[in-house]
């Protein structure tokens, strides 16, 4: 006469191959998503690099962007979540939509990225 189902040393050694694959795939994909969140929020603040020229046509006032202003409660630019921005070197938007250009840094827990505006468009791009 035989039993069907699994014996209990059956179920444990599954149960602890289910744990260790679990262990060693998830801090992994945890990674992924806090990649991928920083990218999102990179991107949402690239837009808003892009946007810049048109605000300072529509406000009739150059636009500076400095640690003063990203500092400010009212700032020209912000990035969503733990991260931060600095500007090594001042730079602004003229009131005709000009960029003068510059590099932003984006600090974050998984390190660092600049981020290059270039003349005359605003068009902004993360360095590799």
């Amino acid at each position: 006469m035989s039993r069907a189902g699994f014996t209990l040393l059956e179920m444990i050694v599954v149960l602890a191959t289910l744990g260790l694959a679990t262990a060693l795939a998830v801090p992994a994909m945890l990674r992924g998503i806090e990649s991928w969140r920083q990218q999102a929020a990179i991107d949402v603040l690239l837009d808003a690099i892009r946007a810049l020229p048109a605000g300072a046509r529509a406000r009739g006032q150059p636009i500076v962007i400095d640690e003063t202003s990203l500092r400010s409660d009212n700032p020209p630019l912000r990035i969503a979540g733990d991260w931060t921005l600095s500007v090594p070197t001042p730079w602004r938007v003229g009131v005709n939509g000009v960029c003068a250009g510059g590099d932003m840094v984006v600090v974050g827990r998984y390190g660092e990225k600049t981020i290059r505006v270039s003349t005359p468009f605003c068009e902004a791009k993360v360095l590799p």
